[in-house]
């Protein structure tokens, strides 16, 4: 009767042993866990800038400063006609790039009248109509998602060489033809 006592008592060392065991290695995974979780989170907000810090800098008259070229659409004029060629240079890429679909033909339309109304507003550099282009087409994009074979972004960065190309400006070229 002892014997089975000693038995029946090892047995349950052995197995709080384990659950011991188990919740220490369980432990160390979550330190590390959150240890490498901290650190994806430091790594981005090292690279956000907080716009209070960026305003608070003061660069020097006689500092050089490399900074992006803005490309502006000050020598394209006629707004209705222009967003026109841009619609059907949209539609010809897509159609050439994949196949002749209807989808095209309306994101295409989406990105003229975003065009058009980014021009009647006085925004005259090609960011802010590739913005806007990227924002209305997102906004609608569940009427688009279903036919297309690209997103929003694909559009913009292609409306965004077009206009450079448009414009008379050295474009980076992401897309491999304008049409």
């Amino acid at each position: 009767r002892k014997l089975a006592f000693c038995e029946h008592f090892q047995h349950q060392t052995n197995c709080l042993h384990t659950v011991n065991f188990i919740l220490k290695i369980y432990k160390t995974m979550s330190r590390y866990l959150l240890i490498s979780l901290a650190l994806c989170c430091f790594a981005a907000v090292e690279a956000w800038v907080a716009p209070a810090i960026l305003k608070s800098r003061v660069i020097s008259s006689s500092s050089t400063l490399n900074a992006i070229e803005v490309v502006s659409l000050d020598s394209l004029e006629n707004h209705e006609e222009d967003g026109t060629l841009m619609a059907a240079s949209i539609v010809s890429w897509l159609d050439a790039e994949w196949m002749p679909q209807e989808v095209h033909v309306r994101m295409a339309a989406s990105a003229k009248s975003s065009y058009i109304t980014c021009r009647n507003n006085d925004e005259n550099d090609i960011m802010s109509v590739m913005m806007r282009i990227a924002d209305d087409l997102e906004k609608d994009w569940a009427d688009y998602d279903k036919d297309a074979f690209v997103n929003q972004w694909d559009i913009a960065n292609y409306v965004s060489d077009y206009l450079t190309k448009k414009a008379g400006s050295e474009s980076c070229d992401c897309s491999s033809e304008i049409y």
